[in-house]
């Protein structure tokens, strides 16, 4: 984690989310809470309702999987964990209501 964020931010990535990425992949949290490849836009937007003032990075890619571009830093209220199952579950309910 880059020290400018250190204790303050927490860097997100999408594959966190992703539910077709096995844990060893990356992915943060359990299978029930991830979705379907998760994309930097709904990561923010539900960052933003959640009152977590994310910042984007578009030019950074997760070091396990160089493909997907792009990283989420949120203020840090709670525990990592804790934060991203808040962002999975908001992630999964917007993707319910949309169908």
């Amino acid at each position: 984690m880059s020290r400018e964020y250190r204790g303050s931010k927490i860097i997100i990535y999408p594959v966190y989310f992703d539910y077709s990425k096995s844990r060893s992949e990356g992915r943060r949290v359990p299978r029930s809470l991830a979705v379907q490849n998760p994309s930097i836009d709904e990561i923010i937007s539900v960052a933003r309702e959640l009152g977590l003032n994310p910042e984007v990075t578009l030019d950074v890619k997760y070091p396990r999987d160089t493909v997907c571009k792009g990283r989420v830093v949120v203020d840090k209220y709670v525990s990592k964990q804790k934060t991203l199952q808040l962002i999975a579950k908001a992630l999964r309910e917007k993707r319910t209501r949309k169908q």
